[in-house]
Formats: structure tokens, sequence, C-alpha cells
């Protein structure tokens, strides 16, 4: 007969034999499954639902490279981030591949990306490069991070997502901005924004030149002066042709005959009043010299102003914007629909009126059309065709001022306008992530090895003791 006590021990010794068994089986199972969750409260470590929508429908192979030290991916912030959300990528679509590839030890193939891309700086550390059959874009540590104000934003998933984008369905279509009537400059960083969003962006002088055959879309900004006859001609035979044309317009500060017939035929009048928008709720709470100088238009239903909308994207135009008329009169071709408008209680002033007089009574013209759509569609031997124009009523709209201070609502606005001009759906939206307030501890490969082994055997292995500890006290005890 054995003794109780030497039965209870045995008992207790082989369940606590089979606990470290069974932890020891989970551990390895839980290995093999790599299992994380992003407790980052931006979620910078995971891809966004649009992200991952655009990527299940991806219809070609694309590869990601990731240029890093082996072993020195996560010492820095940033190639932790793209280390973590390179795996996402893989796990949203069975058409993207990743690899890492060691500068020192590749340099042939770094030379190539660099070669291939035209980077003229050389390809760095933390760089991604995104590539198909066909295409290749490569994308910079800097262009990654994204200083706005005192705050730094990563823009990771959002520079790989049109990366893969662009090497997938290539350039969006070529843009020419319309110079030689005295028209502003366009904004670099405004013309940055739509080549990241893979537009080509080119000028043309229509006084000097006709429309050149490769481009797609004419933006049109309010010259300082009438356009020629010639000028106008072009314009309107590049339209009368299937083009599209997105019109930047501002105060006239005298009759433009010519610019004049170009919106009449789609059904636009530049009246050359300005917009006086009274409805506090329309107007931010930032004044100078005792008005408002910044309006908030209200958006209409519209396929451009649906993601806006669905985003909470901020839309800010200059006060005093200018009138945009819908002509009452106009052919049946012709569908114009709102973009932006004003309050019901905003007023149309003409340039010679005294501001600080008395008000006119409300004017039953409100609300006024701050940007509308126009689409001319016409039938013809069974087929359709279609010219597309958006006109807003000002230009500084687009400028840097509005970015930084009210982010890129503005730029996506024309951006979806674009969009819309050439039949394709709005651009993916990826948002900034803006990282925690202190960076994540993160543990290179010696440690986590150091902190397997201690999972995986010093654990099991302190408990044997402590059991077999307990079982000799109450054997021998």
């Amino acid at each position: 007969m054995f003794d109780k006590r030497f039965l209870y021990g045995t008992f207790s010794t082989a369940m606590m034999l089979f606990a470290a068994v069974i932890f020891v089986l989970v551990n390895l199972l839980a290995g093999e499954f790599n299992f994380s969750r992003d407790l980052t409260a931006e979620q910078i470590f995971s891809l966004s639902d649009d992200s991952r929508e655009f990527l299940a429908g991806l219809e070609d192979d694309v590869t990601i490279t990731f240029i890093a030290h082996v072993g020195r991916e996560h010492e820095m912030f940033l190639g932790s981030i793209i280390s973590g959300l390179l795996e996402e990528y893989t796990a949203a679509s069975p058409r993207i591949r990743t690899e890492q590839r060691d500068p020192l030890l590749n340099p042939a193939l770094i030379h190539r990306f660099a070669a291939e891309s035209g980077v003229a700086g050389g390809i760095i550390e933390n760089t991604v490069v995104v590539q198909s059959d066909a295409e290749i874009r490569v994308i910079l540590p800097h262009e990654m991070l994204v200083i706005q104000g005192d705050r730094l934003n990563i823009n990771v998933e959002r520079e790989i997502t049109r990366a893969i984008e662009h090497v997938t369905q290539g350039s969006a279509g070529v843009i020419y901005y319309v110079i030689g009537s005295g028209e502003p400059s366009l904004p670099p960083e405004f013309i940055a924004f739509l080549e990241s969003e893979n537009y080509t962006m080119r000028e043309v002088n229509l006084v000097a030149h006709d429309v050149p055959d490769d481009a797609d879309i004419l933006f049109i900004p309010m010259p300082s002066r009438d356009w020629t006859e010639i000028k106008a001609g072009r314009v309107r035979d590049f339209l009368a042709g299937e083009g599209s044309a997105f019109f930047a317009l501002d105060y006239m500060h005298e009759p433009m005959p010519h610019l004049a017939a170009v919106l009449d035929a789609y059904g636009l009048a530049h009246t050359g009043r300005f917009i006086f928008e009274d409805d506090a709720q329309n107007l931010l709470d930032l004044r100078m010299l005792g008005m408002p100088i910044f309006v908030l238009p209200e958006p209409a239903a519209h396929e451009i102003t649906q993601t806006l909308l669905a985003h909470d994207f901020v839309n800010v135009l200059p006060f005093f914007p200018a009138e945009i008329r819908i002509q009452p009169v106009r052919r049946t071709t012709l569908t114009i629909e709102p973009l932006w408008t004003t309050s019901r209680a905003a007023r149309a002033y003409e340039i010679d009126d005294d501001l600080m007089g008395q008000p006119p009574e409300q004017s039953n013209e409100a609300p006024f059309p701050l940007a509308v759509a126009v689409t001319d569609r016409i039938f013809l031997g069974g087929n359709e065709y279609f010219t597309r124009i958006v006109a807003t009523s000002n230009i500084e709209f687009i400028g840097p001022l509005y970015a930084a201070n009210f982010g890129e609502g503005n730029w996506h606005f024309v951006l979806n306008s674009l969009r819309w001009m050439s039949d394709e759906p709005p651009a993916v939206w990826i948002p900034s992530r803006v990282p925690p307030g202190h960076s994540p501890v993160f543990i290179d490969d010696s440690a986590a090895n150091m902190i397997g082994i201690a999972a995986m055997a010093g654990i099991p292995l302190l408990c044997i003791a402590l059991g077999a500890a307990v079982w000799l006290k109450r054997r021998f005890g």
C-alpha cells in the first residue's frame, strides 16, 4: 500500500507536469499564428478600411520592398511602423508580396531601383519601393513623415496605398494649367498634391499655342485681363471635343466678354458681383478689421462632395467669394448641379457698393451657388458624348494657407472634381496618423529570444521546482 501523502504528492507532480506540457504547446502554437493587436489610439500599425477595400480589388501583382538593415528595422519608429504595416498589406491581398532588403548586402538592387525610378539623391534606409510589372514608385522617408504646425504626422499607409494605385493604374490623367492672360501661378504645394495623386501637371499658354493633344483636363484660373478671341476659341473647341475643365473664378474688375461667352455656352454667368455671407453659422469665428474673413460653404449632395462629407473634411473660402449665376435659359443638353452654396442670409454686392453703409434687404436670390458641376450630354448616332465642367467662385482656396490651417479638404474637393470629370470614383483617402506621445517599446531579436526561452522553459521549470519543493516538504516534513 502506498502512503496517502505519496499518492497526493505524485498526483500533484503529475498535474504540474501536465500543466507545463500544455503551457509549452500553447506557446508553440501561438508562435505559428503571429497574433498581435494594435493598441495605439490612432491605429498607426493597422490598415484603414479604405485601403483594405482598394486592395481587395487589385488585379495586378505588386511587390513592396522595404530598404532597411537586417536586425535594425525596429531601431527607428518609422521603420517599426513600416514593418508592421507591410504585414497588413500582405494579409489584405494575395496580390501583394513584401520583402526586406539590406542596402549593404544588396547594392546592385538599390542602384537599379534608383536608376529605374529616377531618384536623384539615391535610396536610403527606411525607403519603400513599390513596383508592378510595368511601373515603379519610390517612397522616401521624408515623404512618410509630415510636420503640420507643431505636430508630426505619419503618412506611411497613405503613401504606400497611393504608390500601389499608381503602379497598377498608371497616370490618372494630364492636366494643363492655362496661362497667357495674367493668371496667377499655381501653388507648388497644390501641384505636388495632385502629382502625388498620379496626375501629370503641365502649363499651356493658349494665347500662343493650341491645347495639346494629350490634355485630359484644363485647369482654368481667373485671368487678370480678358481672353483673346483665339484663346476663347481654343477652350471652346477643346470642351466641344469631350474635354473637361475646372474653372477657378474670382473677382472680375472689368468686363471679360470672351471668357463670359465660353461660360455662357455652358449655362453659367460670372456677374462681377461678390457674395456677402451674413449667417454666423457659415462663418469662421476669426475676425479681422471687424469682419469675418473665411466662409464655410454649405455642401450639396453630389458624387464630388459625398466622400468629403463622409470623412468630415472642412471646406473654406475667403470672405467675399465671386457670384456664379446659373443661367435660367440654357441648352437642354446641360445639367447644372450646385456643389457648394451660401446660406439664405447671403447677399450679392456690386464692386462699387458701400459695404459700410446700410446693407440691402435680404435677397430673394439666395442661396447663391459657390461651386457648380456642369454636364453637357449629347446623344449622336446611338452614342453618348459628354463634357464636364466644375466652376468655383474663388481661386485662392487652393492655397497652402488653407491646407496648413484647415486640412486638405479644399484640395480633395478639387481632386474629387477631377476624378468625376474623368468618370472615375473618388480617390482613396487615407488620413494622416498622429503618433502616440511616447514611442512604444520595441524588443530586438536577442531580447525576444530570451523572453521566449523564459516563457517556454524557465517558467515550466520554475513550476516543477516549486511543485517538487511542496512534495518534499509534505513527504519528509
